[in-house]
């Protein structure tokens, strides 16, 4: 018996209806809670990557890539992914400048000769700089996951009982 906010849930209630749903739609019920508890995660990082990139991560901007002009916001590159009813995966592989600003990036120079046994210095090293020299703003992602995993995982049992209802509702399983 579950209670959340002066509502009472019985849970074996919820769990009974979950088998009388037929196989396709436990798979749906499931992927959907574990979707709705991994969007709370998303959120978070979004935000904690807004902080450190200090301007709207909403925002479109253009880059090149592969010798295309892609436009798209960094906050696109956070995704929740569930394939199966068991697992859902929020990652920052979507965007992959997203990757540098959770790890940073190391100082990147020339190595000062030109070419292969030439023995010409190169008239400057240039260098390309790196990406969030204060470390403090590293970590975004691990911060958000660590800030809000346990939440997101008190959350799925009350969100797959709230799916449940809302699937037996489409099939007519009960009439509340």
């Amino acid at each position: 018996m579950t209670q959340a906010d002066g509502i009472q849930v019985d849970a074996s209630r919820c769990y009974a209806l979950f088998r009388r749903l037929n196989t396709r739609n436990q798979r749906k019920v499931s992927r959907s809670a574990l979707r709705a508890a991994a969007g709370k995660l998303k959120n978070e990082a979004v935000k904690n990557l807004q902080q450190v990139i200090g301007h709207s991560v909403r925002k479109t901007t253009s880059y090149t890539r592969s010798g295309k002009t892609v436009k798209r916001s960094l906050a696109r590159g956070i995704k929740v992914v569930s394939r199966d009813a068991e697992t859902a995966k929020v990652h920052i592989m979507g965007d992959y400048r997203l990757k540098w600003f959770e790890m940073g990036t190391g100082q990147r120079t020339t190595k000062g000769r030109r070419g292969k046994g030439k023995k010409n210095p190169m008239r400057r090293a240039s260098n390309r700089g790196r990406i969030f020299r204060d470390t403090s703003k590293l970590g975004w992602f691990k911060r958000a996951v660590e800030a809000k995993e346990p939440e997101a995982a008190k959350d799925i049992e009350q969100a797959l009982m709230k799916h449940i209802q809302k699937q037996a509702r489409r099939e007519g399983l009960t009439s509340d």
